[in-house]
């Protein structure tokens, strides 16, 4: 027992024991601020808006409870998110999902519902791909398939503004072969 906490001090106690600490790459971290600068943008631009409204809504949990209920009871089911890349059932191109969480992106003091979103995009993965040449197959893989997500916010004059979203939900790569 004495050995096991002696072991324990030493790797905690010295720098030796804090490389196996793992931390963040810079680089891992300005690829994340990037995407959510993207993502803002996209959703932002769906909403038609120029810029997050700067609201200060008080009790904006109660009134998220609230419409997350009512919305989630009218709304019919959709199948599982998935956070992970996933393959669309051919070589050529791939959706790439993550999920983004309104909170994440420093919305939730002005959108009420939803507290998450999936958000696909659609990429050419592997060498092989819809042509020979890589113009091409970079054009090939597009979404097929979208899905309209209702949007729930306050605006600058704090009202209740009910918008949609179009969100990607599959990709594939249709051959526009000659």
């Amino acid at each position: 027992m004495h050995l096991v906490l002696c072991v324990v001090l030493v790797l905690f106690g010295c720098p030796f024991g804090k490389m196996f600490v793992l931390h963040p790459s810079p680089e891992a971290s300005a690829v994340k601020a990037n995407r959510e600068l993207e993502i803002r943008k996209i959703l932002l631009e769906s909403l038609n808006l120029q810029r997050e409204p700067r609201v200060s809504v008080s009790k904006m949990n109660h009134l998220r409870d609230q419409w997350k209920a009512t919305l989630e009871s009218t709304m019919p089911s959709s199948p599982g998110n998935s956070t992970f890349p996933e393959d669309s059932g051919n070589s050529t191109c791939c959706k790439h999902s993550s999920q983004v969480f309104i909170k994440d992106l420093g919305w939730d003091r002005w959108v009420v519902y939803p507290e998450s979103i999936t958000f696909v995009q659609c990429r050419s993965c592997g060498m092989n791909r819809c042509s020979e040449t890589a113009d091409a197959s970079a054009q090939c893989c597009k979404p097929t398939a979208h899905e309209i997500l209702p949007f729930l916010y306050v605006d600058e004059w704090s009202s209740l503004v009910l918008s949609s979203v179009s969100l990607i939900r599959e990709c594939g790569c249709k051959n526009t072969g000659s």
